[in-house]
């Protein structure tokens, strides 16, 4: 049998286990005031009832007692004087018992008091408004705890004492045993006890009980709204203080993600700046090696053949030693004008397009269209050199790769950006090329240009014939 309870046993520890993890995940998603709130009103809640109950219970002793109190006078004052002390002990005299039931025949004594009887030491009942119990012996531990000088009360419904010989309806009485003393001393001569009406002391008692509940339950409520106002201030400064924190983590994170990519793309920017240097002093180094030093040795050679080779008649003109020097000096001046940025500063945006425009028709002969529309007056500097290399870039690759064939620029701007679109009818991209290639040098270096002012590059084929360059950039930030 055991491995068959191990075996119904797993499924109701899993379950236990399962209760148990949805009520830890349930108290971990509530809030600090929620989970305060419940675990307070549950510890005060109980303390407080249990302090109530305590109160309430001392209320009613204590109510008793003062009515045992007083009904310890009743006797005292209306029996002790009807019982005598003989030599068999304490006895109560027939003018004496007369006495007696006259008294208790008054209606508000009879309504209040619904027996009396008067007891001797061993037991025997000496008076009782129960004519059949005098004289029959009762041995009962509150007549002893009585004869000690104690005053005994008890709530209960009906008699539920020895001799109870009689038939009374269900109510609720008090039943006080006091002892009687002898005249002038306080030795006890017998035992009062008498049955009291408990229905009006009842209902006074369970209305102060409610009145204590009443209070007990205010009380209650004050210190937790109290302490739940308090907890409740401090759960939303530390959320707030938890928002911010995660706030300030958040843009922390996002900052270091923001330095690592800035970090990266000075990195690249290093690498490809280093890079285009190298071309492009190669690229110097070739135009001066073919261009200028070519005719600075054609000029020294002319030079060195002395002033007879010079007056030949047959030299051409443009191999004369003042020509082979004025075609180096031209071409050098086209060198510089290359290198050194073109005075600017006074243009307008516009102006300083056109410049780079006519600049390139002159210097290589074609012809350019162009059109500008909506261009801002005033722009950053910095910007407006950036756009001018990037027309002056973009026309040598249509004149270079599109052998100047239908060259056009189209400047155009709008409230946040400005478009440079540089185009011509070359043979166009390659087929199999595409945006994502290497760019050679020129265009790097105007991809360059374009990210330093976070805007955007794309060269791509056009549909009929040809090459399309296309710069936007951001006036945002840009601008003076």
């Amino acid at each position: 049998m055991a491995p068959e309870d191990d075996v119904t046993n797993v499924p109701v520890a899993g379950r236990n286990k399962t209760t148990i993890f949805h009520l830890n995940h349930f108290w971990q998603h509530l809030s600090l005031r929620s989970q305060f709130l419940i675990v307070a009103s549950l510890i005060l809640g109980l303390s407080m009832a249990i302090l109530g109950e305590w109160v309430n219970l001392q209320i009613a002793a204590s109510q008793l007692q003062s009515r045992a109190d007083s009904g310890a006078l009743y006797m005292e004052g209306f029996l002790a004087r009807h019982v005598q002390s003989g030599d068999l002990g304490p006895t109560v005299t027939s003018e004496g018992i007369e006495e007696l039931d006259e008294l208790l025949i008054n209606p508000d004594l009879a309504r209040r008091i619904e027996s009396l009887r008067i007891w001797r030491r061993d037991g025997l009942i000496l008076y009782s408004t129960d004519k059949a119990l005098i004289g029959q012996t009762f041995p009962t531990p509150n007549v002893e705890a009585a004869f000690l000088g104690k005053v005994i009360a008890h709530l209960e419904t009906g008699h539920d004492d020895e001799g109870n010989l009689s038939q009374v309806e269900d109510r609720p009485l008090i039943e006080i045993y006091a002892p009687i003393y002898r005249e002038g001393t306080r030795d006890s001569l017998a035992v009062g006890e008498v049955y009291e009406d408990a229905r009006e002391f009842i209902e006074r008692r369970d209305d102060v009980q409610r009145r204590t509940w009443y209070i007990v339950a205010a009380t209650t409520i004050a210190i937790l709204a109290a302490l739940y106002a308090i907890v409740r201030r401090a759960d939303s400064i530390i959320g707030a203080q938890r928002n911010r924190l995660k706030s300030q983590l958040a843009d922390a994170q996002a900052l270091a993600q923001q330095n690592r990519d800035l970090r990266e793309l000075a990195n690249k920017a290093r690498l490809e700046a280093s890079k285009s240097n190298e071309s492009l002093l190669n690229r110097i180094g070739s135009d001066l090696h073919d261009g200028p030093m070519q005719l600075l040795a054609l000029l020294i050679l002319r030079l060195g053949q002395g002033a007879a080779a010079n007056k030949t008649e047959d030299v051409p003109e443009n191999l004369t030693p003042s020509s082979i020097a004025k075609e180096c000096l031209s071409q050098l001046r086209d060198l510089s004008t290359g290198l050194i940025m073109p005075q600017i500063e006074e243009l307008s945006l516009e102006d300083a397009l056109r410049l780079a425009v006519d600049r390139h028709q002159f210097t290589t002969g074609s012809w350019v269209g162009a059109s500008y529309t909506n261009l801002p007056v005033t722009v950053a500097s910095s910007l407006k050199i950036c756009l001018y290399r990037i027309v002056q870039e973009g026309l040598n690759n249509a004149f270079r790769h599109g052998n100047g064939i239908d060259q056009h620029i189209d400047a155009t701007s709008d409230e946040r950006t400005i478009t440079i679109t540089v185009s011509d009818g070359g043979p166009g991209l390659p087929l199999n090329r595409t945006g994502k290639d290497r760019l050679p040098l020129g265009l790097l270096g105007i991809h360059n240009r374009v990210e330093s002012f976070r805007g955007t590059l794309n060269v791509r084929r056009r549909d009929s014939r040809g090459t399309e360059l296309v710069v936007i950039l951001p006036l945002n930030g840009n601008s003076d």
